[in-house]
């Protein structure tokens, strides 16, 4: 009976926190569309000033899809793949308030050699995790992986190649 018990509550328990991802998911995709993209630096050292130094840009293109949604504070970018790293030096803030359609925000990342070279990221994961701060509720945490979509656009280039 004693093992019986003893085995129950660690599986109730990862049963409890599965549950708890998924309803923090559901939150999230019903408050929020998101997709990224990406952009390597066009020379090396464009960003650091390091000209042995690789990086880029992750994109992160959203929309709200709730009315009373006022931003979205992304406070942990963590790329799948261990070449990448991203080291934020300050909270990202999307707003959504006073903005009708869309809202690009962008984060730097650098690509270490010595694990790896990357000349593509196309559905590659992206773990990003923060908070969503709506108007008249509590504010929600949030934490959820996205794959990588095709390199970055902006919208003036890609009205140009039309």
């Amino acid at each position: 009976m004693v093992t019986i018990l003893a085995l129950s509550v660690p599986i109730l328990c990862i049963i409890y926190f599965i549950l708890q991802a998924r309803r923090k998911q559901k939150l999230f995709d019903d408050a929020v569309s998101i997709h990224v993209n990406y952009l390597f630096q066009d020379r090396p050292g464009q960003y650091s000033g390091d000209y042995r130094t690789k990086s880029g840009v992750f994109v992160f293109r959203t929309e709200s899809k709730d009315n009373e949604l006022k931003n979205m504070v992304i406070k942990q970018v963590k790329p799948g793949h261990p070449a990448l790293v991203v080291n934020l030096e300050q909270i990202v803030v999307v707003p959504f308030e006073s903005k009708k359609g869309n809202s690009d925000v962008s984060v730097r990342f650098k690509l270490q050699r010595r694990k790896g070279e990357i000349t593509a990221l196309e559905g590659k994961g992206i773990r990003i995790a923060g908070v969503l701060n709506y108007a008249n509720r509590k504010p929600k945490m949030f934490s959820t992986v996205l794959k990588i979509g095709e390199p970055y656009q902006s919208n003036e280039n890609s009205n140009q190649t039309k």
